[in-house]
């Protein structure tokens, strides 16, 4: 009994002291049978990381044992992988993924297409004939009914205003105010496209403090850097994550050389 005692303490301890190792770094390679393995997000789910695999596949991540990568992309579902004591010893930690399959739509062959045959083709198109209900009299007789703009003016009856050279100070007075809305709704639109808002919205503090060693007043140091190429509101469009990251990562390199500088 003492001895199954001791074995169960002897469990739970290494358990806990496994849990509480330092993260290293894990050498991985991304390999797949029809596709590219370019800009694959690699997430270490336990540690809430983020890295994105290079043109042949290669990356690098913090893990420890038992920690749970996650690598998703373009055409690829996502896929786990819960890593053991095997997978830190190797010098590089080969990773297969699996492809999602395009289904193509399916095509319908028209018998009724066109074959060049003039008579022929004629033959084959169906015609529908519309045949609106209009009463003809009751339309002619709202062409003859009266109103103030077909009715004549009398310009020689006291009163008359002839408004032909005024001004319409209603029409300019909306005009105006149609001008201020939209300057503003042109301001509010592009105070919501600026890069730097559109990424701090995006991503969390603690993604630029393990990923690019940045803390919170160098992170907004960084932003405004990237925000000066040319390119980086294209990176912010819908459906863009993974070049928005690669992105980052690039900036990130040209930063670190400049504060050396």
């Amino acid at each position: 009994m003492k001895t199954s005692l001791s074995f169960i303490m002897l469990l739970i301890t290494c358990n806990l002291f496994a849990q509480k190792l330092p993260r290293e770094i894990l050498f991985g390679k991304i390999v797949a049978d029809s596709t590219s393995v370019e800009n694959i997000l690699i997430t270490n789910k336990t540690a809430n990381l983020n890295v994105v695999s290079g043109k042949d596949g290669n990356f690098q991540i913090l893990v420890r044992v038992k920690d749970t990568l996650v690598f998703s992309g373009m055409n690829v579902p996502s896929q786990k992988l819960i890593l053991n004591e095997a997978d830190l010893k190797l010098n590089l930690l080969t990773v297969k993924i699996e492809m999602r399959a395009n289904v193509l739509d399916e095509v319908v062959i028209n018998p009724n297409a066109l074959t060049g045959n003039l008579k022929e083709d004629s033959d084959n198109i169906k015609i529908t004939q519309i045949n609106p209900k209009i009463d003809n009299a009751k339309e002619i007789s709202k062409l003859y009914m009266g109103d103030e703009k077909t009715s004549p003016e009398n310009k020689l009856m006291p009163g008359y205003l002839d408004g032909t050279y005024m001004m319409d100070f209603k029409a300019l007075g909306g005009k105006f105010i149609n001008l201020i809305r939209n300057k503003d709704r042109f301001n509010s639109k592009k105070e919501n496209k600026k890069f730097a808002t559109v990424v701090k919205n995006r991503f969390s503090e603690d993604f630029f403090k393990n990923n690019f060693k940045l803390d919170k007043t160098q992170t907004t140091a960084f932003l405004a850097y990237c925000e000066k190429d040319s390119r980086s509101l294209s990176y912010t469009e819908a459906g863009k994550d993974f070049e928005l990251i690669d992105f980052l990562y690039q900036k990130n390199e040209e930063f670190k050389m400049l504060k050396k500088e």
